[in-house]
């Protein structure tokens, strides 16, 4: 709480600390402009010379209009007093009573006020020391006009209201006369102090060198001694001046110009100069315009030199500023003479280049150009350049320091003098190295697209993250989405492919690839169109690396239409594994098959039975009917024995008219029975074929694992067997390889 109290009454003091420094730097403003005024008002009255009529330079007014100027509308009441105060102060140490001291003030005064209002209203007084023109309306304003003001206002001042009435004319001129030439000295001083840039301490510190003393000295003493010994002595008293407006600043000059206005005022008041007689009122005016024609001069040369300084300075400015521009700027460039000579490089030139300016410059521009080149530029595009005046688009070639070429596209334009005479030329020099490199990756990126669209196999391009960026025609095709569709999608999103046998989904290959950053394995697999078809395609995934960093950047995806393909070689593979005739898997399927059942039933310790069956007198049949009829009898028979036996069952055509039927995985021999007494019963329903009605059986023989045998050849060799004593047997029936209790004659 407490800390809180201090704040609220440290935000309380504020205002009244603020208001307090305010008021305290008004006072001292106060203070400075009344001492100033009064200073420069003493210093005047002290110079005058009353007893022999000459006019006295008054240098308070110029301080006092100066004052206003800076003081504004806020404060320019309080300096207006300070000034009143000052010029009282002034005549009443010089011995003037309240009431003359009041006289002499007013005129002042208004001179002051008129020359302040005058310079408030334009900023011609700104530009004093570097405008000559500017100096001249300035001296005018702020000079003449308040000086001849305040000469009319002491004549109603002084000569109407005084007790003993001066001759008018005479007060006039004098006032006219002692007001101009003092403001004229002062004035200059005081507005390149108001319109400095710095602080006022540097520009004193710049006006107090050793220098700036020694010429003031010169021209004090110059002065001094033109007056008291020289004929036409005001001829001399610029002459210093004038050396310092060329050598130093405007600031300077004024203070030069105040210098011997008080040394020339100083002089003749104190009688140095032999004064001549004086017949009339007007005389005396002779005596100080040659003071004044002695200290304007020098202050509008400074102007002027000063103003062709700053143009100067700013025209070295600026030649240094394009000099920076054409060294720096980002673009090759050269200027040669009329030889061929290198005058100038910019900075770019010179790092494509590989050279220093210095191993540049002076050399023949030739001289960094292959020799093909070389030839061109002199035969072909310098006398065109010479006769024209300019040149565009030069196709070049030029040789770096290390030796590597450059191609370039040059352009130049030549100077000309007032005769037509060719001069200096500057040569723009376009680097069209890695735009001609473009050109030809954009050709041989057409040229592969073209190769893209056309070849048959689809192929998909995709980021280091997977997503799509190209889809070539053939995979719009394959897949039924558009090259704008699938563009920034993920590849598994578009491709979606599943098994070929199982027809689960497969995961995203691409996504894959670019995790192990490997090529994928190829592989084939049904790819879904998005009408809901299906084809077989083999498919390669290749990832893609950048050849600088060896950083992946992403994958190119090939896949290739193998239905037509697959489908051949899946009826290949039916065709080498079943029967032409009955569509039955034929010897070797059934060894393949027999082998399988076999590992089965070792590995879980159970049985299996495989049987052998023969049409009865089927060779009857192929006699009596033909063999077209007995190729239909197989078929159905073969049917027929299919409708018999489990889905895992296999039935097997060896040939003619003999059958084999796996039977894996039975519990017992009896199961085999069972399934021999049901294709005993299939095949006893009688076949109409064509006119014929037709009725077979089968003799059968049966073999069991493991008690008949523990392989396929002693199965199958000792099903054979037992068939063939079924036959021997009456067929139509069926016959173990060994005798079991099951072993029944027919169904």
């Amino acid at each position: 709480m407490l800390e809180q109290k201090e704040e609220l009454l440290d935000a309380a003091d504020t205002p009244a600390r603020t208001g307090t420094e305010a008021a305290n730097r008004s006072a001292w403003r106060w203070l400075v402009t009344a001492v100033g005024c009064a200073a420069l008002a003493t210093l005047s009255i002290n110079l005058s010379c009353r007893e022999v009529g000459l006019a006295t330079l008054w240098y308070a007014n110029a301080f006092g209009a100066c004052a206003l100027l800076q003081a504004g509308k806020a404060r320019g009441p309080s300096t207006l007093s300070a000034l009143l105060v000052a010029l009282l102060a002034a005549n009443g140490l010089a011995g003037a009573d309240l009431r003359t001291a009041v006289l002499y003030a007013l005129p002042n005064l208004g001179e002051m006020v008129v020359g302040g209002w005058l310079l408030s209203r334009t900023a011609d007084w700104r530009q004093i020391h570097r405008s000559p023109l500017a100096a001249w309306h300035t001296w005018l304003r702020a000079a003449l006009l308040p000086a001849v003001l305040g000469a009319c206002l002491a004549v109603l001042s002084l000569g109407l209201g005084a007790a003993t009435q001066p001759p008018l004319l005479g007060l006039w001129l004098n006032w006219l006369e002692g007001s101009l030439i003092g403001t004229s000295a002062v004035l200059p001083l005081c507005l390149v102090l108001l319109a400095r840039s710095g602080p006022l301490q540097e520009t004193l510190r710049g006006l107090l060198e050793t220098e700036s003393l020694v010429l003031l000295a010169l021209s004090v003493g110059v002065a001094v001694l033109a007056l008291r010994y020289l004929p036409f002595p005001f001829v001399y008293l610029g002459l210093p001046v004038l050396l310092v407006a060329v050598r130093q600043s405007y600031a300077h000059v004024a203070l030069q110009v105040w210098g011997i206005s008080l040394a020339a005022g100083a002089t003749i008041s104190r009688g140095g100069l032999a004064l001549p007689r004086i017949l009339d009122d007007w005389h005396a005016l002779l005596l100080h315009l040659p003071l004044l024609a002695a200290m304007l001069p020098p202050l509008l040369l400074s102007s002027a030199m000063e103003s062709s300084r700053s143009r100067q300075r700013a025209l070295e400015r600026e030649r240094e500023r394009l000099r920076h521009l054409y060294e720096h700027t980002p673009a090759m460039l050269h200027s040669i003479d009329t030889q061929g000579r290198i005058l100038a490089v910019s900075q770019r030139w010179l790092e494509r280049l590989g050279y220093a300016a210095e191993e540049v410059v002076g050399r023949p521009a030739t001289a960094f150009l292959d020799t093909d080149s070389r030839e061109r530029m002199l035969r072909q595009a310098w006398p065109v350049l010479m006769r024209t005046g300019e040149i565009r688009d030069i196709e070049l070639r030029m040789v770096c320091r290390d030796g590597q070429l450059v191609d370039v596209l040059l352009s130049s334009t030549c100077e000309r003098d007032a005769q037509g005479r060719a001069g200096r030329s500057l040569a723009i020099v376009e680097d069209v190295t890695r735009k001609r490199l473009a050109e030809q990756l954009a050709m041989q990126f057409q040229r592969m697209s073209v190769m893209l669209a056309s070849i048959g196999d689809a192929v998909v391009g995709t980021d280091e993250r997977g997503h799509i960026v190209s889809f070539n025609p053939a995979a719009e095709s394959m897949t039924g989405w558009s090259a704008a569709q699938a563009t920034g999608l993920r590849y598994g999103q578009v491709v979606r492919r599943v098994g070929l046998d199982d027809g689960e989904p497969l995961p995203d290959p691409v996504l894959a690839c670019l995790g192990a950053g490997e090529c994928a394995q190829a592989q084939s697999s049904r790819l879904l169109h998005r009408d809901g078809s299906r084809r077989v395609v083999r498919e390669t995934i290749t990832p893609m690396h950048d050849p600088a960093s060896g950083a992946l950047i992403g994958a190119v995806a090939t896949f290739q239409d193998t239905t037509t393909a697959h489908e051949l070689a899946r009826t290949l593979v039916r065709q080498a594994q079943h029967d032409a005739l009955t569509g039955l898997p034929n010897r070797l399927l059934l060894q393949d098959r027999l082998h399988q059942a076999l590992q089965l039933a070792r590995r879980t310790g159970g049985s299996l039975a495989v049987m052998f069956l023969d049409l009865d007198h089927f060779k009857q049949v192929n006699d009596r009917q033909g063999h077209d009829v007995g190729d239909e009898l197989l078929r159905r028979v073969a049917q027929s024995v299919l409708g018999a036996v489990r889905a895992s069952d296999t039935v097997c055509r060896l040939g003619g008219d003999e059958f084999v039927v796996l039977l894996p995985q039975i519990h017992a021999a009896e199961d085999a029975a069972e399934v021999a007494r049901h294709i005993l019963a299939a095949v006893s329903t009688p076949y109409q074929i064509e006119a014929a009605c037709l009725q077979v059986t089968f003799s059968i023989g049966i073999a069991v694992f493991p008690d008949d045998g523990d392989d396929e050849a002693a199965l199958m060799r000792r099903a054979d067997t037992a068939m063939y004593a079924a036959k021997r047997e009456g067929r139509n029936g069926l016959r173990f390889h060994r005798v079991h209790d099951t072993d029944l004659g027919s169904p």
